[in-house]
């Protein structure tokens, strides 16, 4: 076969480019529960292994109550455990590599706290004092807790707390909600930001009533307000992301030029600027998260997934789900798998009416490489073990601490990995090597 020339083999390569960029995302329909199935109603995802999804799902009726179960990359689905009839529960993985959530029991008051190990096995339970109960807002934090709003009744209204949950059950209510501090908005997330505190938006009454405001717990308990919204778009507030840059954004599902929504961003110092409006065509934001190529995507109320570009501010249309709702229903939750594709739990829609769905969306994102903000501690000797805290580090292949290669690795969630000091290590940086890539941290641990 004579060889190209240079000028076809450029031709050939644009041609190979552009037919990749016609082709747009991809979506893939991973699981749709069939009607009956106790896995239905998904509403809750995260990434445990490469490649294999935890899903919680709000099934309310047949023999069985919620359940945690997987999707593995290529569609197969594995049960975990389902819960008693009408237990409401949410699921996280700690540093530690098992699962925690907060549920009620059906027959009785019983509020608790539980953990098992990420196949299911060895169920813990334990339960919280008076009334308390967990008002899902579940967030791990290093170096090995477990933080969560608390709710309960009192005289005819919903009092909030802040609690503490050690991985061994210890629960501990660090701050109770006065009048004064207003309520966690109930349709917000609590996140853990930047700082080493946890931020959530909130409102001085119930539905959302002004003034709303992003407010702050210290991990002490220290209650403050992080700012006060000048003036509300709408009632609805929804999560917010603490994005690569150290700051906190957010959106409004109403106001802006078109009334379809506001991309906003809050400093941690409590500075607010308003920083684009949704087109007329892209409407109802209600989630969002940040990806490997440093933009927003989130989720609309119209089966839309859209970007927000942090450096032109333009808020664009990724990719449109049918509006009937066979590829699952959103708004509904996103995450960046380690492949670089989106992945989402849409609790309604799919094959089945209303029983939702499981999906990928290939949008050409890179391959996420390893991020590590933390090490829990940041000095020992040799045979302690070390948390480094971050992003993306499932997979991890090696640690080393200044270039010496750790003792054992055990890699125990997408956001923390345990390393253990070798003999013979000097102070220095930690570097860290997954499938993707290597990161390396600026901050030396310090060899005792």
């Amino acid at each position: 076969m004579p060889k190209k020339s240079l000028i076809e083999l450029v031709i050939g390569l644009a041609c190979c480019v552009s037919g990749a960029a016609a082709q747009g995302p991809v979506y893939k329909l991973l699981y749709s529960p069939p009607l009956g199935s106790n896995l239905g109603f998904p509403y809750g995802i995260f990434e445990g292994r490469p490649g294999l999804f935890y899903v919680l799902s709000t099934w309310a009726g047949g023999a069985t109550g919620d359940s945690v179960f997987t999707v593995a990359s290529n569609g197969t689905v594995g049960p975990i455990y389902s819960f008693p009839l009408n237990t409401l529960i949410n699921v996280v993985q700690a540093t530690n590599g098992d699962l925690y959530g907060g549920g009620s029991q059906a027959t009785s008051p019983n509020y608790f706290y539980y953990s098992m190990g990420p196949s299911g096995k060895g169920l813990q339970e334990y339960f919280l004092t008076g009334t308390w109960g967990s008002a899902f807002n579940t967030t791990v934090a290093p170096p090995n807790a477990i933080y969560d709003l608390v709710a309960r009744a009192v005289s005819d209204q919903t009092g909030y707390g802040f609690a503490r949950i050690s991985e061994s059950g210890k629960i501990a209510i660090l701050h109770e909600f006065s009048s004064n501090d207003g309520i966690p908005y109930p349709y917000s997330r609590m996140i853990l930001g930047p700082d080493g505190n946890f931020y959530d938006v909130g409102a001085q009454q119930p539905h959302g009533i002004s003034p709303m405001f992003i407010l702050r717990l210290a991990p002490s308990g220290a209650y403050s307000r992080l700012l006060t919204f000048p003036q509300v778009p709408g009632y609805d507030a929804f999560p917010l992301v603490p994005a690569s840059d150290g700051n906190l954004y957010g959106t409004f599902s109403k106001g802006g030029v078109n009334g379809t929504g506001v991309m906003y961003r809050a400093t941690l110092s409590g500075q607010l600027q308003t920083l684009a409006s949704f087109p007329a065509t892209i409407s109802s934001p209600r989630s969002l998260m940040q990806a490997a190529d440093g933009n927003l995507y989130g989720t609309t109320v119209y089966n839309q997934i859209f970007r927000y570009n942090l450096a032109t501010n333009a808020v664009t249309l990724v990719y449109q789900m049918d509006v009937q709702g066979s590829q699952g229903h959103c708004a509904c939750i996103l995450v960046e798998g380690t492949d670089g594709k989106l992945y989402g739990a849409a609790p309604n829609g799919g094959n089945y009416p209303g029983m939702g769905a499981v999906f990928s969306l290939d949008i050409g994102l890179p391959r996420p490489a390893p991020m590590v903000s933390g090490l829990y501690p940041s000095s020992g000797a040799a045979g302690q073990e070390v948390l480094l805290w971050g992003n993306y580090l499932l997979g991890a292949t090696s640690v080393s601490f200044n270039g010496v290669p750790a003792a054992s690795v055990r890699v125990t969630s997408v956001q923390s990995v345990a390393a253990t000091v070798p003999v013979g290590a000097a102070s220095g940086p930690v570097t860290i090597t997954t499938p993707n890539g290597s990161f390396t941290t600026t901050t030396n641990f310090t060899v005792q």
